[in-house]
């Protein structure tokens, strides 16, 4: 990576922090908003995965929500309560962007495949996918947050250039027979510390 790419991924992860650091929780601060080196491993993990023009417009969505004072990682919770809480999500729902249909529809795209390709994971690393959130909606007990519920709520985060930059990613990888999140599991294999995702 250059120098120039190095300090974008860090401006970057130091917005999302600074986001995720200070949502405001119903009830008690969570732990994990204390837990800066397994956010900042995650977060990594998935980014190391993007092209630089993507990385680039998403920096664009967080900074342009900085300046606006808007907090993107406090939508994303917002959005994924549809799922966990649909009472209290209907009550915030008006204090949340409002979502395009084109929006929506890159989304159902986006997470169509990407939930595919977790699904043929799970088949291949089971020890692995049972150590993290259940995958699909309909696999999570009350309260409880798949993979898909949190995606949808991340992706509904991003503009639409980001969006449709990411599904050229994925279309570019599917053509390739290649996994998108298996290679983001394999950064974060290494990134703590092991070979492969294999060994983990």
């Amino acid at each position: 990576m250059t120098d120039a790419g190095e300090e974008l991924f860090q401006k970057v992860l130091e917005l999302e922090w600074q986001m995720f650091t200070t949502v405001q929780n119903q009830g008690q601060r969570a732990s994990c908003q204390d837990d800066r080196r397994t956010f900042l491993i995650m977060r990594t993990s998935q980014f190391m995965a993007w092209d630089m023009e993507t990385l680039v417009s998403y920096y664009q969505d967080l900074a342009g929500a900085a300046g606006r004072g808007e907090n993107l990682m406090a939508y994303k919770y917002g959005y994924m309560m549809e799922d966990t809480q649909p009472t209290e999500f209907a009550a915030l729902q008006p204090q949340l962007p409002a979502l395009s249909m084109k929006k929506r529809q890159l989304v159902q795209q986006l997470l169509r495949q990407q939930l595919n390709w977790l699904d043929e994971l799970a088949a291949r690393f089971s020890h692995v996918v049972e150590q993290g959130r259940p995958i699909h909606a309909s696999q999570a007990a009350r309260w409880e947050t798949s993979c898909e519920t949190y995606m949808r709520g991340e992706m509904y985060t991003y503009s639409e250039r980001t969006l449709e930059l990411l599904w050229r990613q994925v279309q570019s990888r599917k053509a390739q027979g290649r996994n998108m999140n298996e290679e983001i599991w394999e950064y974060t294999a290494r990134l703590y510390g092991k070979k492969s995702l294999a060994e983990l």
